[in-house]
């Protein structure tokens, strides 16, 4: 494997949505991988997640039956934290997005693990300088946010602190390259770092223009699944401005900027939701009825098209 430092033996922290896909990325590349939870249940729900994520990958025919083997058996499960990171090359941790938890989290671990041990976080949008504001070693540590479901997504952000070394960004770069993943390295330390920022500014003007009447919620997700949403793979968006020519850019964003939505604050729709108890499809009810909508039929269309996609670019 390649990088700057071997990373043998690896401990993921966390084994809800995120840690199982996690682990396989880690395994896929030889990394024997023990999960850890808080208890014996959850580490068996996320050991079993495991399993069938490399069962997905094998079924669609995305990694031989070879490779299957191998990443199945490289993942155990232990509640015991403290012994798990002991001997590992890399901890990931993917707990709640609470940023107190996370920064204790991480000084426990530093105490326990080898000094040359690779620290990192997959928040989806905290600071690197508040997750390691306790370490002594802050120059080990970084944060790796996958995209969800991470066994299928490709992105992998990696952010750079203030302090945290170039040898660990490298290090971390290569190991992902080496899963197959698309890493990009976010160098300033920045809330939502990249893919979420631009992600958020799309869910910010697509929450104004259903609040303002522009379109409804399905006309929206319509317009960005077969419109944007159909050039993206293909190319970014910095890429199509090039294409369309950047004169005509910028005689377009001298009308439309000032239409844009540019507010600071979550938009009121939001909050009104939010507030009154419509949280989306774990209450029933968000900008659509979830109860009229087949959500496991909408998360295997996903799982699969993603799946095909890989398929792709493999050959």
């Amino acid at each position: 494997m390649g990088g700057l430092q071997q990373i043998r033996r690896a401990v993921v922290i966390g084994s809800g949505q995120m840690g199982p896909g996690i682990g396989y990325t880690l395994a896929s590349v030889g990394c024997n991988v023990t999960m850890y939870g808080r208890t014996d249940e959850s580490v068996d729900r996320g050991v079993q997640a495991f399993h069938r994520a490399v069962r997905v990958l094998a079924e669609g025919g995305c990694i031989s039956d070879g490779q299957a083997s191998a990443a199945h058996k490289r993942i155990s499960g232990t509640t015991e934290l403290d012994s798990a990171v002991r001997q590992a090359d890399l901890v990931i941790e993917s707990i709640a997005e609470d940023a107190g938890l996370k920064r204790q989290l991480f000084k426990r671990v530093e105490a326990s693990c080898s000094t040359s041990a690779i620290m990192a976080s997959n928040t989806s949008g905290l600071p690197v300088a508040e997750l390691a504001g306790d370490l002594a070693h802050p120059e080990r540590f970084a944060v790796t946010h996958f995209w969800n479901p991470p066994h299928l997504m490709p992105l992998v952000e990696i952010i750079k602190g203030e302090k945290t070394s170039r040898q660990t960004i490298e290090t971390l770069k290569s190991l992902f390259k080496d899963a197959g993943k698309t890493p990009v390295v976010v160098l300033k330390d920045t809330p939502g770092q990249l893919g979420n920022r631009l992600f958020h500014a799309l869910i910010r003007e697509a929450i104004y223009m259903v609040q303002e009447g522009i379109a409804s919620a399905e006309d929206v997700d319509t317009a960005i699944k077969n419109g944007l949403g159909r050039r993206f793979p293909v190319y970014g968006p910095l890429e199509h401005q090039d294409v369309v020519g950047l004169d005509t850019v910028y005689a377009i964003q001298n009308y439309l900027c000032r239409a844009l939505c540019n507010d600071t604050e979550p938009s009121p729709v939001l909050a009104k939701m939010a507030t009154s108890g419509d949280l989306g499809v774990k209450s029933g009810r968000g900008f659509y009825d979830w109860s009229k909508r087949d959500l496991p039929s909408l998360l295997e269309k996903r799982d699969s098209f993603l799946v095909e996609r890989l398929k792709a670019e493999q050959k």
